[in-house]
């Protein structure tokens, strides 16, 4: 039996990250390490896996969640004239770091990640 290699620190943050967005529909399955790393092997080499588990599914739901998220929802909030955007502040309260982190790198390319850290750390001050 192979033995397993351990998942980098990227890698661990990255599937917590997808975790979040999981749809709530999918949120109660058990999603397991070889679901990880199956995940793992699809997202990072494309590689399609013989079985396409509960756990594996979830987890590519969440990754097409995160895009859609970001991409589709909170970049075109943000960008709309009707005032419907609340602003990072309401965006970010609750969010774990590993989420706001991502959102940071990927939001409107990065360029608002200093503002994203503020914003968030204010949150985390007033709570």
């Amino acid at each position: 039996m192979r033995k397993m290699k351990r998942l980098s620190e990227k890698q661990k943050k990255d599937l917590e990250c997808i975790k979040w967005f999981i749809p709530d529909l999918l949120k109660s399955v058990v999603i397991t390490e070889q679901d990880e790393r199956d995940f793992l092997k699809v997202s990072e080499r494309g590689i399609k896996p013989l079985n396409m588990s509960k756990g594996l599914c979830a987890l590519l739901e969440g990754k097409r969640y995160r895009g859609m998220n970001i991409h589709e929802l909170w970049e075109e909030s943000f960008n709309a004239l009707d005032g419907s955007w609340g602003g990072y502040i309401d965006l970010l309260e609750g969010m774990p770091r590993c989420v706001v982190d991502f959102i940071k790198r990927e939001m409107f390319k990065g360029k608002d990640a200093e503002v994203i850290e503020r914003c968030y750390l204010i949150t985390l001050n007033a709570s």
